[in-house]
């Protein structure tokens, strides 16, 4: 493999970086550098022919022993498995059930069509679904739906949680998610959404046997394809060690050199990218247009996942304005299984050198973060143009 953490990233960039993209410098790359994909672009199984048919059984049973022996449920697309684990809950009509208050609308209509009334709840700067929320008062199911991986499910004692993570694959070899009764994963069988497949991993057998039993045929999914999806995933070459090892050079070179909020990954799914959230007080716009002025692959959590309307408009509850600041501050650094080195350093450079020109690198590491800024002082004279702390006057 040649993805590889590069060593001594802390000390790799320090001073002397040409003027960033977006102001009209040199970027990191050139518009039109061939990078391998990153893992998004990866998650749909590709063609495959002349599989000899599979009994589901047989799918569930080695999905399941892939995951650690969690019972799972294997069901013909994400909506499909939203529907079934509302019923298997017993989810009264009418019932609120919680939700984070930028949910889909994909998942904001099954909960409707159940029928259940959405509930929104408010998100902190984590992606958490802040417990303290009043929301939670009389609910007694709630969903969390990271985004990509990025996790965000915590509720009160006594709430039923469930995670969607329908945009994603399973983590095979990863511990599964403790503390939640539920997770809902994407197959990405194929590109006809009723037809996808996907999974419903249960925290307890009664629940993956209730879920099965009130599936209908047309709800059972593709058993071949979804075991060939497996094969993709498993083994010591398999997709989703290759894509851990990726994330893991990319999370300590974004740690140690550019020294940002890293939000954690959601246990048990196969992330596809490293969560950035820009610290105050920069401005988070500014960040995002720098970074992508260096041609480095980045996303931008508001324009994927943005407030439901429905939560905006809600009386009261979630308080919008402050749960739309927390997402705008989180960027979306993709990553894939295949990455080089230079991808990698790429990745990891564009990132930081937003940071270092918009004053904010090592913002986790206050001390090195004045080291630093002191020795820019020290090579370049005090009216430099190079880092400087937020609070130091700029006189240039």
């Amino acid at each position: 493999m040649t993805n590889q953490p590069l060593e001594d990233w802390a000390d790799r960039w320090l001073g002397g970086f040409c003027t960033v993209g977006a102001l009209g410098g040199l970027p990191v790359r050139g518009p039109d550098y061939a990078a391998h994909p990153p893992l998004d672009d990866l998650l749909p199984l590709p063609p495959v022919h002349d599989l000899a048919p599979a009994e589901l059984s047989v799918a569930q049973s080695a999905w399941s022993s892939a995951l650690g022996g969690v019972p799972v449920v294997l069901v013909a697309s994400v909506e499909c498995a939203r529907r079934l684990l509302l019923r298997a809950l017993g989810v009264q009509p009418g019932a609120p059930v919680g939700l984070p208050a930028n949910a889909t609308r994909d998942l904001a209509e099954a909960v409707k069509h159940h029928p259940a009334v959405p509930r929104w709840i408010d998100l902190g700067p984590d992606l958490a679904l802040l417990a303290e929320s009043d929301c939670f008062s009389d609910v007694h199911v709630v969903w969390a739906q990271p985004y990509g991986g990025a996790w965000s499910a915590t509720a009160p004692e006594g709430i039923a949680l469930l995670v969607d993570a329908g945009d994603s694959l399973p983590n095979v070899g990863a511990t599964q998610p403790t503390g939640v009764v539920a997770t809902i994963y994407g197959l990405h069988l194929g590109s006809v959404p009723h037809r996808a497949g996907a999974m419903v991993v249960c925290h307890d057998a009664a629940l993956a046997m209730a879920v099965e039993a009130l599936a209908r045929p047309e709800d059972l999914p593709n058993a071949a394809l979804a075991l060939a999806q497996l094969r993709r995933l498993a083994g010591s070459a398999g997709l989703a060690v290759r894509q851990r090892a990726a994330l893991e050079a990319v999370r300590q070179g974004l740690q140690e050199a550019a020294g940002l909020p890293l939000l954690q990954a959601a246990p048990g799914v196969l992330t596809q990218q490293i969560v950035v959230r820009v610290p105050e007080p920069c401005d988070a716009a500014t960040f995002y247009a720098y970074v992508l002025g260096e041609q480095t692959p980045v996303c931008w959590l508001p324009s994927l996942r943005p407030l439901h309307y429905a939560a905006i408009r809600a009386d009261g509850a979630p308080a919008a304005t402050v749960t739309a600041g927390h997402l705008a501050r989180v960027l979306l650094v993709p990553v894939g299984p295949d990455y080089t080195s230079e991808e990698i350093k790429h990745t990891v450079l564009g990132i930081t050198k937003a940071a270092d020109y918009l004053g904010v690198r090592w913002a986790t590491n206050p001390v090195r973060a004045g080291w630093y800024a002191n020795l820019m002082t020290e090579w370049y004279g005090p009216d430099h143009d190079a880092f400087r702390l937020p609070s130091q006057d700029i006189r240039y």
